[in-house]
C-alpha cells in the first residue's frame, strides 16, 4: 500500500472485511475477525488519531526563561531548535555565519559552547481520548467546501435522494438551503456504487482532513486539491 492516508487504511480494512465475509463456509473465528474489522474501521473513521502518537519535545533553558519546541520527528525538532540557536549565535562568540551551518552542527556547537543555556529532549506518547463525554454528548468535525466541487448532475442526484426515505439514500444527507450537509464516514454509506465520483472524492477528502461531515455550500472556500465544475 503506497498511500498511507487514513482513508487508504480504512479502504484496506474494508477490502479485507469484504473478502472474509464473502466466504461461503464461514467459521466462528472468521466472523470474529469480521466483527473486529468493523470495529477498527469505525474507530479510524470517527477519531482523528485512533492510536498513540509519538511527539518529540525539546526544552531549552536560557537566560530569560524556558522555551519549548514540539515536532513529530527528531529532524523536525532539531530544525526548530536550530532557529533558536541562530537567533542567539552571537552569545557564543563563534565567527562562523550561522546561516551557513546545517541544523545538526548548529545545535551541537551552540549548546557545547554556551556556558549557561541547556537543551534537553525526550519522546512522549500522546494517547487518544476514548472516554465518553460525561453527559453522553457526541461531537464531530466538519469540512466546509464550495459546492462547485460537485457537478450539476450530482446536485440533481442529491436533491432526488432527499425525496427518498433516509434508509434508502446512499449517503446521509440534509438540505441546508444553500447546500448540503453530508456524513463522510464510510460506515454511514448505503450503496456506495450509487455515489458519483466527484462527491465520493469530496467525502474522501473530508475524511483525510479528520472530519466526520462535509458541508457543501455555495459560499464556502474551494481547494485546488479537488476539481471544480461550472454550473
Amino acid at each position: 500500500m503506497i498511500n498511507h492516508t487514513r482513508s487508504a487504511h480504512v479502504a484496506l480494512l474494508t477490502r479485507a472485511r469484504t473478502a472474509l465475509s464473502a466466504s461461503v463456509d464461514r467459521a466462528d473465528a472468521d466472523m470474529e475477525v469480521v466483527a473486529d474489522l468493523d470495529a477498527a474501521i469505525a474507530c479510524i473513521e470517527q477519531r482523528p488519531a485512533p492510536w498513540s502518537v509519538a511527539v518529540h519535545l525539546a526544552t531549552i533553558g536560557h537566560g530569560t526563561g524556558t522555551s519549548v519546541a514540539v515536532a513529530l520527528s527528531h529532524k523536525a525538532l532539531r530544525n526548530k531548535v536550530a532557529v533558536f540557536c541562530r537567533t542567539q549565535w552571537a552569545e557564543i562568540n563563534d565567527p562562523r555565519d550561522p546561516a551557513l551551518l546545517d541544523s545538526q552542527t548548529l545545535v551541537r556547537d551552540y549548546f557545547d559552547r554556551h556556558q549557561e543555556d541547556q537543551l534537553t529532549s525526550r519522546i512522549e506518547l500522546i494517547d487518544p481520548d476514548f472516554d465518553d463525554d460525561a453527559n453522553g454528548l457526541e461531537t464531530g468535525n466538519y469540512l466546509a467546501l464550495s459546492s462547485s466541487h460537485i457537478s450539476w448532475q450530482t446536485t440533481v442526484k442529491i436533491d432526488k435522494w432527499l425525496t427518498l426515505d433516509p434508509s434508502d439514500r446512499p449517503v446521509s444527507v440534509a438540505d441546508t438551503h444553500y447546500g448540503w450537509f453530508i456524513c463522510a464516514l464510510r460506515s454511514s454509506f448505503g450503496d456506495y456504487l450509487e455515489i458519483p465520483d466527484d462527491l465520493f472524492h469530496a467525502l474522501t477528502f473530508a475524511r483525510d482532513q479528520g472530519c466526520t461531515y462535509l458541508l457543501l455550500d455555495r459560499d464556502a472556500p474551494a481547494t485546488d486539491r479537488l476539481p471544480c465544475f461550472e454550473w
